[in-house]
C-alpha cells in the first residue's frame, strides 16, 4: 500500500509541496504584521485550517481519479489497499501541517515565554489534537464513500446523491452516536469543548477543563469505519459504472 500511497503523492507532488510552502510564508509573512497577538494567533489558526481543507479536497480527488483511472486496475492491487491509500495521504499531509504549526508554537515560545499558557495546556492541547486529527480522518472517510456512491450509480443526479450520502453519513452517525451515548468523541463542538478557569479560583495558577473523554463512542465510531471501509469496498469490486 505505500508504494500506492509514494504514486498518489508523486502524481500531485508539486501542488502539495506548494500548498506547504504557502502556507509557511504565510505564517511568516503574518509574524511581521503589527496585529494583536490574538488576531495574529487566529489568523495563523485559519490558515492552518485551509491548509487542512485544501488537502482534503486535493486527497478527495485523488480517491475519485483512482476509481476513473484505467492504468490502477491493469496491476493485481488489493482494493483494500487502493481505497486506503488516498487516506493515509491525507493523514499525511495533515499530520506535516501539524508539525509545522507545532514547529511555529515551539519558535513562538523560545523568543517570548510560556508563562501565559494554561498549567494544563499541553495534555488538553494534545487531547483536542488528536481528536481534531480523528475528526480530519472521519470526514475524509464519509466523502470516499459519497464519492463511490456517486459513482455507482447509472442514472443522472450523481452528484446530488453524493451530497446528500456525506450529509446523512456525517449528521446521521453523530446524531446516532449522541442518542446512544449522550457523548460525541468527535462532533466538531465537543472537539474544542473546553473551560477555562481563572488563576484565582485555583492553586496551581489558571488551568483548562476538556469536556469528560467517554472512550464508548470512540469504539463506535471505529466499528463504524470499518464498516464504512466496508462499503467502498464493495461497491469498487461491483465496478459498477467506474
Amino acid at each position: 500500500m505505500l508504494k500506492l500511497v509514494k504514486y498518489d503523492f508523486r502524481r500531485d507532488r508539486d501542488k502539495f509541496l506548494a500548498v506547504f510552502v504557502i502556507i509557511i510564508l504565510a505564517q511568516i509573512g503574518l509574524g511581521f504584521t503589527k496585529l494583536h497577538d490574538y488576531e495574529r494567533f487566529t489568523l495563523n489558526g485559519i490558515a492552518y485550517v485551509i491548509a487542512g481543507l485544501i488537502f482534503l479536497v486535493m486527497a478527495a480527488r485523488t480517491f475519485f481519479n483512482n476509481l476513473n483511472s484505467y492504468n490502477r486496475r491493469l496491476v493485481p492491487v488489493r482494493t483494500l489497499n487502493t481505497v486506503l491509500s488516498p487516506l493515509v495521504l491525507y493523514l499525511a499531509l495533515l499530520l506535516g501541517i501539524i508539525l509545522i504549526a507545532l514547529t511555529h508554537f515551539g519558535v513562538y515560545l523560545s523568543m517570548y515565554s510560556s508563562s501565559f499558557l494554561p498549567e494544563n495546556f499541553w495534555k488538553v492541547g494534545l487531547l483536542v489534537l488528536l481528536q481534531a486529527y480523528w475528526f480530519a480522518g472521519y470526514i475524509m472517510l464519509t466523502l470516499m464513500v459519497s464519492i463511490t456512491v456517486a459513482r455507482s450509480v447509472k442514472f443522472k443526479g450523481r452528484v446530488w446523491i453524493g451530497l446528500a450520502t456525506a450529509y446523512l453519513l456525517q449528521n446521521g452517525i453523530f446524531y446516532l452516536e449522541y442518542f446512544i451515548f449522550k457523548s460525541n468523541f468527535t462532533a466538531w463542538e465537543s472537539v474544542f469543548q473546553f473551560e477555562v478557569i481563572d488563576e484565582t479560583d485555583t492553586a496551581n495558577g489558571m488551568q483548562l477543563i476538556q469536556g469528560h473523554l467517554n472512550l464508548a463512542p470512540l469504539l463506535f465510531e471505529g466499528v463504524i469505519a470499518v464498516l464504512l471501509i466496508a462499503v467502498i469496498i464493495k461497491l469498487v469490486n461491483k465496478r459498477v459504472d467506474v
